[in-house]
């Protein structure tokens, strides 16, 4: 599978929405301290499992660092 940050954002929406966070979207998953905390959890468990998915994490956290938000 190919993996991008956009797929990883939807693959996170999904997962938060069977959690119970129903008003969550793609739209401001990265905006809500508490989205961004289970996407960051969620992300750092997939880590090293392949090369291109620890790209394109690399580039989602680096997307939210750039909107001030810090990477745990």
């Amino acid at each position: 599978m190919t993996y991008s940050k956009d797929k990883l954002i939807e693959i996170s929406v999904s997962k938060l929405k069977k959690m119970g966070f129903v008003h969550v979207t793609k739209e401001n998953i990265l905006k809500d301290e508490v989205y961004i905390y289970h996407l960051k959890s969620f992300m750092n468990a997939l880590k090293g499992q392949y090369e291109n998915l620890d790209v394109a994490i690399k580039e989602l956290f680096s997307s939210i660092d750039n909107k001030g938000n810090s990477v745990i």
